[in-house]
């Protein structure tokens, strides 16, 4: 059978690494063209490897970068936003302002810039993903920044499906996701940390990017789905 993703084009935000860098591989296999987009050319390229993506650089928090590479692009069927960066647990107190403006810029605003300019561009039966969390819903110790945004970003996944609709809009709100890019850990320090994780929850382990990238690949080819965010968290919003 013919997969729907067959022939469309689709561009994907955060392509360097983790769940972007599978839902990349993933469209193609299922015989999409693919834009892999990323901020660090050298990086992108690295983790493209020899597979038949096509490379593009941009920085997802400059407006005038996407709006760029999004011209250039052109027309488009699907969109996908998993870029993100790194922000530790913080209480408010003691909370690095500058780290915690960097963060939103990057997941919340970026995200919405890449609508922003993505929306006039896609065809008819075209859609928007967005990439939330678990900490949108579930409230965990100091971790206020990651809780603003990723429920900021559940609140435009239902505002933007009425907004741009017939444009379909959709989240993905994934749980802790066993990949190689854990910050400064080392291997033996991920693994630890990655088996700590699967004790709490119900699945008994920790999702791969490419377990992730399922979501993403199903919402992209599901034409009734919109304004709706997608758990695929090994069941840590029930867990304990």
């Amino acid at each position: 059978m013919t997969s729907a993703l067959a022939n469309k084009t689709i561009a994907v935000f955060g392509a360097s690494s983790g769940i972007g860098l599978a839902v990349a591989r993933g469209a193609h296999a299922l015989g999409a063209r693919v834009i892999a987009v990323g901020r660090d050319r050298a990086r992108l390229a690295a983790a493209i490897g020899g597979l038949p993506l096509q490379p593009a650089e941009a920085d997802i928090a400059d407006e005038a970068q996407v709006a760029a590479l999004l011209r250039d692009i052109g027309a488009l069927d699907h969109v996908v936003v998993t870029a993100g960066s790194v922000v530790g647990p913080s209480p408010l107190t003691t909370l690095d302002f500058d780290l915690a403006r960097d963060a939103i810029a990057t997941k919340l605003q970026g995200s919405l810039l890449v609508a922003k300019h993505a929306a006039p561009r896609l065809r008819p039966g075209g859609s928007i993903g967005f990439t939330t969390g678990l900490l949108g819903r579930k409230i965990a110790a100091n971790t206020v920044v990651k809780t603003v945004i990723n429920a900021g970003l559940e609140a435009a996944v239902r505002q933007l499906a009425r907004e741009l609709a017939p444009l379909r809009v959709y989240g993905v709100s994934p749980g802790p996701v066993d990949t190689p890019n854990w910050g400064t850990l080392s291997e033996d320090e991920r693994r630890a940390r990655a088996a700590k994780f699967a004790a709490t929850l119900p699945v008994g382990f920790m999702a791969s990017a490419d377990d992730t990238a399922q979501a993403y690949l199903f919402a992209m080819q599901a034409r009734a789905l919109t304004g709706t965010v997608i758990d695929l968290d090994s069941g840590a919003m029930i867990g304990s």
